[in-house]
C-alpha cells in the first residue's frame, strides 16, 4: 500500500510538473521507549505494550519494519524513469540524539538536514546548500532544553 502511494505521487507529478525531482528518505531508527512530548504521543511504545513486547523485541521490530521501507524506497529510487532520489538517513542518529520515540533533538534535524543538503548538492550543485549554509545559527544548538 505504501509503495502504491509513492507510485501515485510519481503519476501525479508526471502529470502537473513532468520531470521534477522527487527526495525522499527512509527515517532512521527510533526507540520505541514511550518517550514523548507534551502535547502529543507516545506512538509506538502503546502498540508494543499490547502485544507484551519489551523495548528490546520493539526495537528490533521498529528496526526491521523500517529496514523493509528502506528496500521498498531504495527500489523505487533505483528505478530512473520514477525520478526519485532517496536520501539514505538510516543510522544517521545515535541512541542520544533522539528527544522522543519520532523526533531528535535539534543537533539531530542537523545531521538529518546535511543529509539532503549533500544529496541535493549532489544532484543539483553546490547552490543548493546555500538554505542550510544561511539557516539561524540557532538552529541546531544543543540537544534540548538546559539541564542543572
Amino acid at each position: 500500500m505504501v509503495e502504491a502511494c509513492y507510485l501515485s505521487l510519481f503519476a501525479l507529478r508526471d502529470r502537473i510538473v513532468p520531470g521534477v525531482l522527487i527526495f525522499g528518505h527512509c527515517y532512521d531508527f527510533p526507540i520505541p521507549n514511550g518517550a514523548h512530548p507534551p502535547c502529543a504521543g507516545p506512538w509506538l511504545k502503546p502498540s508494543l505494550d499490547f502485544c507484551n513486547w519489551s523495548v528490546a523485541d520493539g526495537t528490533t521490530i521498529v528496526h526491521d519494519a523500517l529496514a523493509a521501507f528502506r528496500t521498498m524506497v531504495k527500489r523505487l529510487a533505483d528505478k530512473p524513469a520514477n525520478r526519485f532520489h532517496l536520501v539514505d538517513t538510516q543510522g544517521t542518529l545515535a541512541p542520544a540524539d533522539w528527544a522522543n520515540e519520532l523526533h531528535p533533538y535539534p543537533d539531530g534535524f542537523r545531521k538529518i538536514a546535511q543529509k539532503f543538503a549533500d544529496a541535493l548538492a549532489a544532484e543539483l550543485g553546490p547552490l543548493s546548500q546555500i538554505a542550510l549554509a544561511e539557516a539561524p545559527k540557532s538552529l541546531g544548538r544543543g540537544r534540548g532544553p538546559k539541564k542543572g
